[in-house]
């Protein structure tokens, strides 16, 4: 049974990468930080390693690069988990040396593949390599470099190129499609013998479902170009593309309905017609059912107010956000804990009758700002988002996003769920504690009066 090792410092995301997993043949262990990861490698001996890539203490990619210098855990796959899968982030895995990484919120199915295809348990046909000589851009660190392609597939190139390129480096390629467009890539060079001259093998690191589409169709391209250099008939090559794509079209029909079978098989059938309607919608109210169990889970204010800011962070994919608590004889919101602001201490109280705020106390109604959400907000009286914190009719605070990691034009019908819900389940948590703290209070005042009577 494979030894999948999570690390994570979020007990929450530990639990749902531990539900996405459960039931799929491996020996699940966790580990809560960096270090402690470190020091139970050699003892748990894991067959795969999944790695959140933000940590306090040792981070992920100083993780990674500690495990890539021991000669025993050289080759571990590495799966790193990053909050916002920003070009910057992503290429600091990939110069840590892991294998793939994947983006917060987490998605069920493609977490499963991608730890599937790691332990080598996916078995996939060698993809078909068509002969292609054409230019192609490759990026080693900070320099550039031109080259030229021998091969080509869905899944790796054969490049011939003076420069010397280390085994098992990362690099990043650039296409040009016959459209115009380019198609960047990031890649692991596999093989550099010697015999080979000038010739790399280059896999490419799981591209997403965008760039396996270009890169399929830029292959079958390719080959009807070869044929027609190579004197084919014109109308044949013609032919020859149109079955191409007809093949590739049921390929893709073929592995979705794949997809989908999968699913019904694993998850009850009260909820089968929901799964084949819209796969998010099943990610997110797991996410929102996990959440609500930790919110319910303690009765105490601060542990509370850090399950909040960890469920924003991580399952609604805030990179700013505050939330902020209403007083009621002052008719303001102050601000109780949040993300993304360099000085949260000094934040200004915020009156409840003003602006947006205004209106989400007043109407009791979430909030979503029109136009364009891309550029996210910087004025603390303008949040793209604000959800009210209400429980039986009494306000709790709002919940102000300013900004999303993952940048949404628009929002879609799963994520206005989404909001909802989580603002019901945090408010009613945030109004327990409290309701908690004070019976505590009363309780102590009580023991201390009593212990002066019996004094």
């Amino acid at each position: 049974m494979p030894k999948v090792l999570l690390v994570d410092d979020v007990d929450l995301f530990l639990e749902l990468e531990r539900s996405y997993l459960d039931g799929c043949g491996y020996d699940l262990l966790t580990a809560s930080s960096g270090e402690e990861a470190l020091n139970r490698l050699d003892k748990v001996a894991p067959d795969i390693l999944l790695l959140d890539f933000y940590m306090p203490g040792i981070n992920g990619d100083d993780v990674c690069r500690t495990i890539r210098r021991n000669p025993r855990w050289h080759r571990l796959p590495v799966l790193m988990v990053t909050a916002a899968g920003k070009a910057e982030e992503v290429q600091k895995c990939l110069d840590a040396g892991c294998d793939d990484y994947i983006t917060k919120p987490v998605n069920k199915l493609e977490l499963r593949e991608k730890v599937a295809r790691l332990l080598g348990e996916v078995k996939r046909r060698t993809a078909e390599r068509v002969v292609v000589d054409m230019p192609v851009e490759l990026e080693d660190g900070f320099k550039v470099h031109q080259a030229r392609t021998e091969d080509l597939s869905v899944t790796g190139a054969r490049i011939c190129s003076s420069v010397a390129l280390e085994e098992n480096s990362t690099i990043k390629l650039s296409f040009a499609l016959p459209e115009g467009e380019t198609l960047s890539l990031y890649g692991r060079v596999k093989r550099t013998a010697e015999s080979a001259g000038d010739k790399k093998g280059i896999y490419f690191l799981h591209p997403d479902q965008h760039s396996k589409q270009n890169l399929d169709h830029l292959v079958r391209f390719k080959k009807v170009e070869a044929l027609r250099q190579g004197g084919i008939d014109a109308n044949l090559c013609q032919r020859l593309a149109a079955l191409e794509d007809e093949c590739s079209r049921l390929r893709r029909e073929q592995n979705d309905a794949m997809q989908r079978i999968g699913e019904l098989e694993e998850e009850n059938l009260d909820f089968a017609n929901q799964l084949v309607r819209v796969e998010q919608v099943n990610n997110n109210l797991t996410n929102l059912y996990l959440a609500s169990s930790r919110l319910h889970s303690t009765l105490d204010r601060g542990e509370t107010l850090d399950i909040i800011k960890e469920v924003v962070i991580n399952f609604v994919g805030a990179e700013k956000f505050a939330v902020l608590l209403y007083n009621k004889v002052s008719k303001e919101l102050v601000f109780e804990t949040g993300e993304g602001f360099e000085q949260a201490e000094n934040l200004p109280v915020i009156s409840a009758a003003d602006g947006v705020f205004g209106e989400v106390v007043a109407s009791g109604e979430n909030y979503f700002c029109s136009g364009s959400m891309t550029a996210g907000s910087d004025d603390l009286l303008a949040p793209i988002v604000a959800i009210p914190l209400k429980t039986q009719q009494h306000l709790i605070g709002v919940l102000a996003v300013y900004r999303l990691f993952i940048q949404k034009d628009q929002l879609e019908s799963i994520d206005y769920q989404l909001f909802s819900m989580l603002g019901e389940h945090a408010a009613t948590a945030l109004f327990s504690s409290s309701l908690y703290a004070r019976s505590e209070r009363k309780r102590q005042t009580y023991e201390g009066f009593v212990d002066l009577l019996i004094k």
